[in-house]
Order: C-alpha cells, then structure tokens, then sequence
C-alpha cells in the first residue's frame, strides 16, 4: 500500500486532531466546534469530508498552484519599466 504525504500547517494539524478525536468518540461534536472555534455544522461538514476523501480534505484543492490574478512577467516588467520612466528610482547601493 502506497501512502502520500500530505503538508499541512499547524491550524490544519490541529484540525485533524480535533476531529480524529471526534471520530473515536472521545470528543464531542459541540465541543470539537468550541475547540476550533467553529458551528457544530461546520464540524458534521468536515467529518463528512473526513470520511469522504481522507486526511487530504483539509488541504485547499488550489494549493501549490499559481493564482489567477498573477501577471506575467511580461506585463510586470512593462508595468516597472513604466513607473521607473515616471520616478526614477535610485539605486540603494
């Protein structure tokens, strides 16, 4: 059996904790949301998730991707070359 690493950040470590706990009854759904500071809906959501695609859930589906709003480097540099003709900006060395 394969396994995949998965990178989470503290807040989504602790996330999974909480709702493991929940998942091996030693924890509430109230009190997993007052844990996390979230509804007790928002908790039966993500077990849900949880049970549906695995630990991966909590990771955003977008993460490791450039955004939408990124300009190309060819338009970034145009928009510098611009703004350098306008104010010049001095070298700081």
């Amino acid at each position: 059996m394969e396994t995949e690493r998965i990178a989470l950040n503290q807040r989504e470590r602790d996330r999974l904790r909480v709702l493991h706990e929940v998942q091996r009854k030693q924890l509430t759904q109230v009190e997993a949301a007052s844990r996390l500071k979230i509804s007790d809906r928002q908790v039966r959501r993500m077990l849900l998730r949880l049970r549906e695609l695995g630990d991966r859930f909590l990771v955003h589906v977008l993460r490791g991707r450039p955004s939408n709003r990124k300009l190309s480097a060819r338009l970034e540099q145009k928009i510098w070359r611009a703004c350098a003709s306008v104010m010049p900006i001095s070298d700081p060395r």
